[in-house]
């Protein structure tokens, strides 16, 4: 009997060293594939204060100099304000869309359900140069001009799929016999929604226009295509420089929009704890 007892805990102290071995394993190679995707993010930082000009690593000194020149480039900052607009309008939009449409499609049969969500889902797997040479040509035959308007439409259409799902994993979780006690206790369909289905999908919401956000400030295929004259994005104004010769700006422009889209996901994240 002392026998068993005793290769049972042998057995169960191989088991237990093997699973910490394995958790070893599974950590460093989780740290080496973060460390692969963010250490060229890492490189442009450092290289935005380089003072020779160059990308190059490591640096030969450091300076400021790259963002002072910056402040006083007008064409850059006119094109960051313009896809900061852009993509405001985008993120809102685009996050009203989706909660309405998650409220529609909770009402519907599963069957529907399922089937007019896959349909939503389909921007998602069509390539980027496939949706812009269709929706210049859907533009110009329903007459939308090139320019703010296509762009606008253009990044609609491509964050939409993302918001919604975050608004529809929202919904997963939600319990409808809240509604229905609002409902029973005399509460308008637009008080009900006010005070208590927005505020349990806010994170979801929320989720939705700050992914909305980001896909539009950085989107560059379909804006290549359906931009009209005279309206140049920040990815676009990006690409026009890099064509040649990488200047040393764009690496402070790089480094600045992580910085800003870091800060909003924090804000972002201190915003749902606090709410919770």
């Amino acid at each position: 009997m002392r026998q068993q007892w005793v290769s049972s805990l042998a057995a169960k102290t191989r088991v237990r060293h093997r699973s910490s071995l394995a958790t070893v394993i599974l950590s460093l190679l989780t740290l080496l594939v973060y460390a692969y995707l963010f250490a060229p993010i890492l490189v442009v930082i450092i290289a935005s204060f380089n003072t020779t000009g160059l990308t190059s690593f490591p640096p030969a000194g450091f300076t400021v100099d790259w963002y002072r020149e910056l402040l006083r480039d007008r064409d850059l900052l006119a094109a960051l304000r313009r896809s900061l607009t852009i993509a405001v309008t985008t993120a809102l939009l685009t996050a009203s869309l989706a909660t309405a449409t998650a409220i529609g499609l909770r009402r519907l049969a599963p069957r529907w359900r399922r089937f007019l969500q896959a349909f939503f889902y389909l921007p998602i797997v069509v390539p980027g140069i496939v949706a812009g040479i269709a929706l210049v040509f859907w533009f110009k035959r329903v007459g939308v001009p090139l320019g703010y308007p296509s762009i606008l439409l253009a990044h609609i259409v491509h964050a939409f799929p993302y918001a919604l799902a975050l608004v529809l994993a929202a919904f997963s979780t939600f319990d409808t016999r809240l509604e229905e006690a609002s409902l029973d206790l005399g509460a308008t369909p637009w008080h009900t929604f006010r005070r208590v289905t927005l505020p349990l999908i806010a994170p979801g919401v929320l989720g939705g226009m700050l992914l909305a956000f980001t896909l539009s400030f950085d989107e560059f295929v379909l804006t290549f295509f359906v931009t009209g004259g005279g309206i140049t994005t920040l990815p676009l104004e990006i690409y026009n420089r890099i064509r040649f010769l990488i200047s040393p700006v764009v690496n402070a422009v790089a480094a600045f929009v992580l910085l800003v889209s870091m800060t909003i996901v924090l804000v972002t994240q201190l915003l749902v704890i606090r709410r919770r």
